[in-house]
């Protein structure tokens, strides 16, 4: 496994999601009458905050397993920090749980019905894995890849995959339209790009969250380190991400690893109160 090398920085860490999901959850279509299979994923709380599978209609996803070694991922690379290594999803149950710590991190501290509130969880994770397995395949000329903070491996504990996942984030490799000079900058603009022989890249950061239990250990700054890095490596001068403007913690993160708020998207952005920030590489 490759490592990138990083000067040492202290960052400061945040307990909260800041950034724009790639599809907005609360668009998702959920109601108190959703109708739930009993056969979807069941969810166990322990202490640490794992959750098991009680059944599955998802029937590969090993849950048991444990987490990949070092051996199995000597050629993906990895940025290792503290206790953690940041590095790209290679199994489908990571991908499982960061639809989950989505979830937990959208609906957390939320009033309402808990029962209610567990189905719509539910609900959530199952289309989300789905559809972050479809995204992570490409599509209309765009890379994506879902980045996840793991426990590194300790050759005296065995982890399950369940349990070693403590963040994620994604990071997709898009195009700008012509014209344009920020993401979003013609909005009317729908159609799926063709031809992207002349189109300037960037990298498009969205979806970050870390499990509760795993919080102000630096793990979103050092995924976003790590998502930064791999943009360079790519050939990406620009890096984009949002936040929301009442999430000062978030905020505040960004802007210590060099994101610049986007002033001329400023006004577009009012109306869903968030910025727009980029760093340049």
């Amino acid at each position: 496994m490759s490592t990138i090398s990083f000067p040492r920085t202290n960052f400061f860490t945040y307990a909260c999601n800041g950034s724009s999901p790639r599809h907005k959850l609360h668009s998702i279509s959920l109601t108190p009458t959703t109708k739930m299979n009993t056969k979807l994923i069941g969810l166990v709380r322990k202490e640490d905050h794992s959750v098991l599978p009680r059944t599955s209609l998802i029937t590969h996803l090993k849950f048991n397993s444990l987490e990949p070694s070092d051996e199995d991922l000597f050629h993906e690379k990895k940025l290792v920090f503290g206790n953690y290594v940041a590095r790209q999803a290679v199994r489908d149950e990571e991908l499982w749980v960061a639809a989950y710590l989505r979830a937990e991190t959208h609906w957390e501290d939320q009033p309402g019905d808990e029962k209610l509130i567990e189905h719509l969880k539910m609900d959530f994770i199952e289309r989300e894995f789905n559809s972050l397995k479809m995204r992570c395949r490409g599509q209309f000329g765009q890379i994506n890849k879902c980045v996840v903070a793991v426990c590194k491996p300790d050759l005296n504990v065995q982890r399950t995959v369940i349990k070693s996942v403590v963040g994620a984030l994604d990071i997709s490799i898009r195009h700008l339209l012509h014209g344009e000079t920020f993401p979003g900058q013609h909005k009317k603009y729908r159609f799926p790009i063709i031809n992207t022989k002349n189109l300037q890249k960037y990298a498009y950061i969205s979806n970050l969250c870390t499990r509760k239990s795993a919080r102000r250990q630096g793990i979103g700054s050092n995924m976003m380190r790590f998502v930064i890095e791999f943009a360079k490596l790519s050939g990406i001068k620009s890096v984009y991400v949002h936040v929301c403007r009442d999430n000062k913690p978030a905020f505040n993160l960004y802007r210590k690893l060099n994101f610049e708020v986007v002033e001329m998207a400023n006004a577009a952005l009012e109306e869903e109160q968030m910025y727009l920030l980029c760093y340049k590489a």
